[in-house]
């Protein structure tokens, strides 16, 4: 299996939102040439897509677990009477 960095498997998933018809923010430029020189992504004139290589990696990885911002984000939507007892 190919070894990605965190950032380029981030940029990977953020190209299948796409490739599902999710709205993204940005897709990284040299993070996505990266995955275009490994086979997992392919640039065309309308912007940057996941490759069925990609796809097929992505399927073997896993989804993405939440990351610590989302945790924290999570906690922070908490009523202050939540957690406590008594």
């Amino acid at each position: 299996m190919i070894k990605l960095t965190d950032a380029q498997l981030d940029t990977l998933r953020d190209l299948e939102r796409k490739h599902a018809g999710q709205t993204i923010d940005f897709i990284n430029i040299s993070r996505a040439q990266s995955l275009t020189e490994l086979g997992l992504a392919i640039r065309q004139p309308s912007g940057w897509r996941i490759s069925d290589s990609g796809l097929a990696l992505l399927a073997q990885v896993g989804p993405a677990s939440p990351s610590a911002s989302d945790k924290v984000a999570s906690s922070l939507r908490k009523f202050p009477h939540e957690g406590k007892q008594g």
